[in-house]
């Protein structure tokens, strides 16, 4: 008799707790629902705040000049793409734009190319001193690139390269960041598969190019978007060595609109449009790469 009543107190007993434990179960999956919305809600908002300017952009770059200064915030209304024929025609818009394009993809194959061949010698080679070497090239990122417009202008100016984009091109060549970049994810690629191409026979250009580079096509793309980015929006080099309108890149030609048509906001927007939609294009196609290039590791055995 005792133990059954022992029994019925341990129910009784046990019911309450048993209840809390199955009411926390429940509330705790919605708390982790309602912080994900309120984080949802947050990025929203952030994406709004982010977006309003560029929007803002893009209809002003289709409206007339009294549209945009009485209707702000308002659609276009009459629509016009004169803005964009105007900076063409006028503002050498067109060569700019192929010539950013030109300095830009050359950048991105010269750092691509030279990054990964140096990149396989620092992580698969040993020779003497290579330590040091390694240290001395990565140094060279701590320099300002104002500490050097000099002696490069001047080197560039015994070389005939002035105004010229090659000018551009040629101080591009070599990519420290890209170098460093393209080490470090090659150490982490199994030797094995170095070792089997070299038993058959492969040369070290076709063990680089066939082993090597399809094995590294997410940093090379990480690398690749770097560069672009980095040439696409530079201003202070192109500025120092091209004084020709019709070889400026598109920041020079975008900067000169100022002396052009003065206080013209719409043939602004138009300008920064043009400007802005091909990077915006190129990191939406490569953004898996992007970010995968900056969190991932080599391929290990």
């Amino acid at each position: 008799m005792s133990s059954a009543t022992h029994a019925q107190a341990t129910r009784i007993t046990a019911r309450p707790g048993s209840a809390a434990e199955a009411a926390t179960r429940d509330r705790r999956p919605r708390q982790r629902r309602g912080g994900q919305i309120g984080m949802h809600v947050l990025l929203v908002v952030m994406a709004v705040l982010v977006l309003l300017p560029f929007l803002w952009m893009l209809l002003g770059s289709f409206k007339t000049y009294d549209d945009l200064i009485n209707r702000p915030s308002l659609p276009p209304s009459p629509f016009t793409m004169a803005n964009y024929k105007e900076i063409f025609e006028q503002a050498y818009f067109g060569s700019a734009f192929i010539n950013s394009t030109i300095v830009a993809v050359a950048r991105v194959l010269c750092a691509c190319v030279t990054s990964v061949v140096l990149g396989y010698v620092f992580a698969k080679y040993r020779f003497r001193g290579k330590g040091g070497v390694f240290v001395l090239l990565l140094s060279t990122m701590l320099i300002p690139f104002p500490a050097i417009l000099v002696p490069l202008y001047l080197t560039l100016s015994e070389l005939n390269l002035l105004n010229h984009i090659s000018g551009l091109i040629v101080i591009s060549v070599f990519s420290a960041f890209g170098t460093f970049l393209l080490r470090q994810w090659i150490s982490g690629i199994s030797d094995s598969y170095i070792e089997a191409a070299r038993m058959d026979g492969a040369s070290e250009w076709w063990i680089i190019w066939r082993v090597i580079v399809p094995l590294s096509r997410t940093p090379l793309a990480a690398l690749a978007i770097f560069t672009f980015l980095g040439s696409w929006d530079d201003y202070l080099f192109p500025n120092v060595i091209l004084t020709d309108p019709a070889v400026r890149t598109l920041p020079l030609a975008l900067a000169g609109l100022k002396s052009l048509f003065w206080e013209r906001y719409e043939i602004y927007c138009a300008g920064a449009m043009i400007t802005v939609v091909p990077v915006m294009i190129l990191y939406g196609f490569m953004q898996r790469h992007f970010v995968r290039g900056l969190t991932m590791g080599g391929t290990k055995e």
